[in-house]
């Protein structure tokens, strides 16, 4: 984060506590339980265990919210386990639960 945030230590700091203050709200989105309910397609949940800014434990409550949801949770992926080094499985995951295949379950 120091190399591509020229704003330094304040700046960094300040985009943690938005982040963190996004995670503690629901007054920047209407990601509530209720709306969540309404979600009527197959969703896949995709939730890094060690993500330094959202708990692994709001993964279950989306999974929780969302009927006909599936949850698949990274093992020693941060936040975005999409990328990176776990690209690859991702991908492969993912194209699984498109052709209807649960490998996660």
């Amino acid at each position: 984060m120091r190399r591509v945030h020229a704003g330094g230590e304040a700046q960094i700091a300040a985009l943690f506590e938005w982040a963190h203050d996004m995670a503690r709200t629901f007054d920047d989105v209407n990601f509530t339980p209720l709306l969540l309910s309404t979600i009527a397609a197959e969703t896949l949940i995709v939730f890094g265990d060690r993500d330094p800014l959202y708990p692994v434990s709001m993964a279950f409550e989306l999974k929780s919210a969302i009927p006909r949801s599936y949850l698949w949770v990274v093992p020693s992926g941060g936040h975005g386990p999409v990328f990176g080094p776990h690209a690859p499985r991702f991908a492969e995951t993912s194209l699984a639960f498109l052709r209807g295949e649960r490998p996660f379950e």
